[in-house]
């Protein structure tokens, strides 16, 4: 009894520690600790309810989930690979409900046919533990070790500290906010002329981002045609801004080297960078995305990406975050046609750079997930994640961090962490 109430806790299945003399695989030990930490004066607890409630109670979300998994993907797993439905629908079983693991990595990382099976998720650093602990817990292992440790999430903030410490960044126009525009220092409504692309202060994503084309007739067009002059772009934003404020931006355009790879959005690199054992960031991951919420006429808001070798800057074959079928792979971009799978981006070098470069600036936290784009003029900082997906990381580079050169670097932080759950160290600021 007490072992199945351990289970649907969301502790590690009987026999979960690593065989004596071997490291714990990480994927493991990050959830046994962000187990630990709901027992610790270091509990992150969210101040809504119900997010809280699904946090904690996480295995029932994930059982909830096997069934819409499945419903999706079942039927293309046995189509190309010969798998059953039920033996899909007992493993899917087995990762929420023994492994404690989100069903969407069963077909996120094609475990129905990967050589370890449901055993790979040992290795696998999921979104659920990171956001949800392991990542504040992180962050107070740099707390007062960097002048920028709260700006990453606001935008206009972490613009001006981009500025400070000498980084290229998208030029931040002005703030609207509860229908005030603020204009940034030395800028005034004359420099709204240009290209403008508009966003939450706060939040994540491209949800509720909006681009503006200024044409030669002084009008600003919408992406379905719409027309606006100066003082009607300034009033639509300022009653925009009622319900949240908003950052307005020059747009910016993709380098010629990657331009086909879209039509009208800003392509992305995903660069994750870590801190070494002497404080260094080093590049482990990166991936090239591209946004289809910003591309109406793709007709999807699926997200494409593709692998970056870091060393060689060559991409991968390009998957999406919706589609989980075996085959849904592409050499080419499925949307523009374009050559993604062995295509070496010239300018890699520099976009790893400032990645680096950015950590160096706000290292106040060990992981950062950057998103970085390649204008005309050279690598650019948008913004910084402190709390980057994991999970789609590994799907994009058939991988998981266990396995990956991030494990060592990941592995020593875990490790401090732990040492303070256990009482045997304390936090920099509690110090």
């Amino acid at each position: 009894m007490l072992s199945i109430i351990a289970v649907l806790a969301g502790a590690p299945p009987a026999g979960a520690r690593a065989d004596s003399g071997a490291a714990e695989p990480l994927g493991r030990m990050a959830r046994r600790i962000f187990a630990a930490q709901r027992r610790s004066p270091y509990r992150q607890v969210h101040t809504h309810f119900r997010k809280n409630f699904w946090v904690r109670f996480n295995w029932l979300g994930n059982l909830g989930r096997t069934r819409s998994f499945h419903r999706r993907n079942a039927g293309a797993v046995t189509a190309q690979r010969g798998i059953s439905p039920l033996r899909q629908a007992i493993e899917l079983l087995k990762l929420a409900v023994l492994y404690g693991v989100d069903p969407a990595t069963y077909y996120a990382l094609h475990l129905y046919d990967a050589p370890l099976g449901l055993a790979e998720t040992d290795y696998y650093v999921g979104r659920n533990e990171m956001k949800h602990g392991l990542y504040s817990l992180l962050r107070e292992l740099r707390r007062g070790q960097s002048g920028y440790d709260l700006t990453l999430s606001e935008k206009a903030k972490f613009s001006e500290a981009c500025r400070a410490g000498g980084l290229p960044a998208v030029p931040v126009l002005a703030v609207v906010s509860g229908g005030d525009w603020r204009f940034a220092p030395g800028r005034d409504a004359a420099a709204l002329d240009g290209d403008l692309f508009v966003k939450g202060v706060r939040g994540k994503g491209a949800a509720g981002a909006a681009a503006y084309a200024f044409g030669a007739d002084g009008l600003y067009r919408t992406r379905n045609g719409e027309a606006l002059d100066r003082g009607a772009l300034r009033a639509r934003l300022a009653t925009e801004s009622a319900k949240r404020a908003l950052l307005v931006t020059r747009r910016l355009r993709n380098h010629p080297e990657i331009a086909d790879l879209a039509l009208e959005s800003l392509l992305t690199f995903r660069v994750f960078t870590c801190l070494d054992a002497a404080g260094r960031p080093v590049v482990t991951h990166a991936m090239l995305r591209s946004v289809s919420k910003l591309e109406p006429s793709w007709g999807t808001e699926e997200e494409f990406a593709a692998a970056i070798d870091v060393d060689t800057g060559r991409l991968g074959r390009m998957c999406g975050d919706a589609n989980m079928a075996p085959d849904a792979w592409w050499d080419r971009h499925p949307k523009t046609g374009a050559l993604v799978a062995g295509r070496v981006i010239e300018n890699w070098p520099a976009v790893a750079a400032l990645a680096v470069q950015a950590h160096e600036v706000f290292n106040g936290r060990p992981i950062i997930g950057w998103d970085l784009a390649l204008a005309p003029e050279g690598p650019v900082v948008i913004e910084g994640n402190s709390d980057a997906d994991t999970h789609f990381l590994q799907r994009v580079h058939r991988q998981t961090i266990g396995r990956s050169r991030m494990e060592p670097l990941l592995r020593r932080h875990l490790q401090a962490v732990e040492q303070v759950l256990a009482g045997k160290a304390t936090f920099p600021s509690a110090a």
